[in-house]
């Protein structure tokens, strides 16, 4: 068995925690002008592709599946080698979102702290055979217990978190193309928050797959969740190397 702690230790504080702000709509009263309100929840994670600029993510994330709300505000989150201390860096653009393969790019501004960053993690569109031992690393359901924004919905860098990564090993059990899209399945059991993050080739250690779904298995006793599943990165290859990630 391959040693994990190694390449953990190598790639794990490139992966983020994604924060979204949703302006809700104000309810209007009797007694005066409604409040704004905001809601604040971690939606995903996310993983550097070129130091200080640009994440990719499951397209999903952004909106539960549906088209991005060009109103609300992203944040990544960083939590170095899972110590005490979070940063934060706020997403500034989008520049790509594909909604058919589930993955996004962010480019992420400079954090609310200064001097803090987010190393990149390098990426491949090679096919590891079944049986190759893979690396997941995610942020499973963050809790928020308060954050402190302004009046306009931004995030202000202060808040009460309990934000961790969390690592898994497994194998790439399935491969296969459905009408030209390769996709792969693992049998690494992830959790609700992790969605987006980076799967890991161990040898040599790069990313060539995101967390994403699983495939639905019809049982005599009803639908369950089957093998986890995630694109290959082959489907967003040309705008990957575009925006200048470091492609082994």
């Amino acid at each position: 068995m391959p040693d994990i702690a190694r390449p953990l230790a190598q790639v794990r504080d490139s992966v983020c925690a994604m924060m979204r702000i949703v302006r809700l709509k104000p309810k209007h009263t009797k007694h005066g002008p409604a409040v704004v309100q905001f809601r604040v929840a971690f939606v995903g994670t996310a993983w550097c592709i070129v130091p200080d600029r640009f994440l990719l993510t499951a397209h999903h994330v952004l909106n539960e599946g549906k088209p991005r709300e060009p109103a609300d505000a992203f944040y990544a989150f960083t939590v170095p080698a899972n110590r005490d201390e979070a940063y934060c860096f706020p997403v500034i653009a989008f520049p790509h979102e594909d909604a058919e393969a589930d993955i996004a790019a962010l480019e992420i501004g400079p954090p609310t702290a200064p001097g803090q960053h987010i190393p990149s993690a390098p990426v491949t569109f090679s096919h590891p055979p079944d049986g190759s031992q893979v690396l997941t690393i995610g942020f499973p359901s963050p809790q928020i217990e308060a954050a402190q924004l302004d009046d306009a919905g931004r995030f202000l860098g202060g808040g009460r978190f309990f934000l961790k990564s969390h690592s898994n090993t497994g194998i790439v059990s399935a491969q296969y193309a459905i009408s030209g899209k390769w996709f792969f399945e693992f049998n690494v059991g992830w959790h609700h928050g992790e969605s987006g993050g980076p799967v890991f080739a161990l040898n040599p250690v790069a990313a060539f797959a995101i967390m994403q779904q699983y495939r639905n298995v019809d049982t005599p006793h009803g639908i369950f969740p089957g093998p986890h599943r995630g694109r290959s990165l082959e489907a967003v290859r040309q705008r990957i190397e575009q925006l200048g990630a470091n492609v082994i």
